[in-house]
């Protein structure tokens, strides 16, 4: 009888053109060499044949049965999880039992090589070495090249060298490609370690199996995406927050670079910045200081110097394939891959975030979105830091002299009075006043003035201990607090003023104004410190009126 369902094509075999019988219901399976042995084997033909007994018939349908109900069985096994390696797992098992083989493994389709990601029947030694394995190499290979579905009847016999396969003592095997939407996902093999002849039927339930377990691990995969996706944002959020509390802080680009590392799961980090035509390390993290000392990369000849320039994320998963990439640097710095993304400012790009990594690593597009989007927001928060230490600046400095202003010299008082009250000591405060200051200001204008202010205030900085507070504390007037410093050696330093002010005017130019100053000095301990600075003040004017005298 004839069946709708059969086709054939002509092929060419040994030189000679066969005709080749398929089933178009089960196309792209191929049945036979000619049209009995189609009719033979195509079970779609036998259902259709009534001319058989019903017996016979009886037992087609229910093996059709059983195959429905084992690939039913594998679609609830490869659904029940969204987690990748559940469905690999079950996925697996389920294809081991219903075709009643030894072994099988799954072939994840990775950028170098396929990754082995579940195994059973065989050793893990084994798997380890199918890893290993190129592209084109093994039925892995074979299947990933062709897209089809390949049969090894007999390993010892089969053309395509399969040493690892001997090793482990399997005989037979089946690749079947996992392909969802068009994309090869993986291969999926079973093998027997017996002699076994594969029908069509097994072809086909392997084929149809491979296709619900491929959508299965396109869902996995998927959501797994997802959910590498939302905890890279998750932690992105919290490495900005990090950032906010920390803009007060003096070691934020130490924070930045352990929150950069961290962010993308590197060993070290660097803050890079350019300082002329150079590119230079700023701050480290798990770096060699003499990596900070050696980095001096130029600008428009080193890949972070690209980011800078381009305003683009640059990544190298492996150094030692990169001409670019310092081989010193690489040595010192024990790094084989890094990431850099440029840090840029409402004035432009003036540096680089880059991670280092100890291993090769290839770079996935959400780290580099992660590590660009954050080097965004070091950027901000390195300006916003800026930004806040020039409005502290400006709120206790003087900003003609840049030494403390008025208010911070009276904080910086309460906190000397509470600490000898409750420690004991001495304290000493010199009081200073610009002679004639308005005279100068009248005959040669305010900015000769502001040119006498500023000096004074230099020369103040020059005589001073790093522990000493020199402040304005008014139009002419200066203060020098002395914590934990007696009357000798508050002398010693108001000789060192009046002797810096000589060797100052004896310097000058013939017609510079001369810079002169009367100076006013007391100590005090606790008992008497709240008339500290009024006592310096009156010994100040009492200079200033014995002068005048003079």
């Amino acid at each position: 009888m004839e069946c709708k369902f059969l086709d054939s094509y002509e092929a060419q075999m040994d030189g000679a053109t066969v005709e080749v019988w398929y089933c178009r219901k089960r196309d792209p399976f191929v049945l036979g060499a000619s049209k009995e042995v189609a009719l033979a084997t195509c079970s779609s033909c036998r259902l259709s044949d009534y001319t058989r007994p019903p017996a016979e018939l009886a037992i087609e349908v229910e093996r059709r049965n059983q195959e429905l109900v084992a690939l039913n069985a594998i679609v609830s096994a490869v659904n029940a999880s969204l987690e990748l390696q559940t469905v690999l797992d079950m996925g697996l098992d389920k294809v081991i039992e219903i075709l009643e083989v030894d072994a099988g493994w799954i072939a994840l389709v990775g950028e170098d090589s396929p990754e082995v990601a579940a195994h059973r029947g065989v050793s893990d030694w084994f798997a380890r070495s199918l890893s290993e394995l190129s592209f084109g190499k093994g039925i892995i290979g074979l299947v990933v090249e062709s897209q089809e579905t390949v049969i090894i009847d007999n390993v010892e016999a089969s053309s395509v060298p399969l040493p690892s396969v001997s090793q482990e003592g399997l005989q037979t095997l089946v690749g079947v490609p996992l392909k969802a939407q068009g994309r090869l996902l993986g291969v999926l093999v079973i093998a027997t370690r017996a002699a076994r002849a594969y029908s069509a039927d097994d072809v086909y339930f392997a084929t149809a199996a491979s296709a619900q377990l491929a959508s299965a691990i396109e869902h996995a995969l998927l959501y797994r995406e997802q959910l590498v996706r939302g905890e890279g944002e998750r932690r992105l959020l919290e490495a900005a927050e990090t950032l906010n509390r920390g803009l007060e802080s003096h070691s934020l680009g130490l924070t930045i670079l352990a929150e950069a590392a961290r962010l993308v799961d590197a060993q070290k980090s660097a803050l890079l910045v350019v300082r002329g035509n150079k590119l230079v390390a700023q701050e480290i993290y798990r770096l060699d200081d003499e990596f900070r000392r050696l980095c001096e990369m130029p600008v428009h000849e080193s890949l972070s110097g690209r980011a800078i320039v381009n305003g683009e994320t640059v990544s190298v998963d492996d150094v030692s394939r990169e001409p670019l990439v310092d081989p010193v640097l690489v040595r010192v710095g024990g790094f084989r891959a890094f990431l850099t993304a440029p840090l840029e400012s409402y004035k432009g790009t003036y540096g680089a975030l880059a991670v280092y990594y100890d291993e090769v690593h290839h770079f996935t597009d959400d780290e580099r979105t992660l590590l660009r989007t954050f080097a965004i927001q070091a950027a901000i928060a390195l300006e916003n830091q800026r930004l806040m230490q020039e409005k502290d600046q400006l709120a206790v400095h003087d900003g003609l002299t840049g030494v403390y202003n008025r208010s911070y010299l009276e904080m910086a008082l309460e906190r000397a009075s509470k600490e000898l009250r409750r420690s004991g000591g001495k304290v000493s405060i010199i009081f200073l006043d610009v002679d004639d200051l308005k005279g100068t200001n009248d005959q040669l204008g305010h900015q000769a003035g502001d040119r006498l202010l500023r000096e004074l205030a230099a020369l103040l900085g020059t005589c001073c201990r790093d522990a000493d507070i020199v402040a304005r504390y008014g139009g002419d007037e200066f203060v020098v607090l002395m914590p934990s410093t007696d009357e000798e050696g508050a002398h010693r330093v108001s000789d060192k003023i009046l002797a810096a002010m000589d060797q100052r005017n004896v310097g000058a130019e013939n017609g510079a104004m001369r810079l002169s100053a009367s100076l006013g000095m007391h100590t005090a301990t606790g008992e008497d410190v709240d008339n500290l600075l009024h006592e310096a003040d009156q010994r100040m004017y009492a200079m200033k009126r014995a002068r005048v005298r003079d």
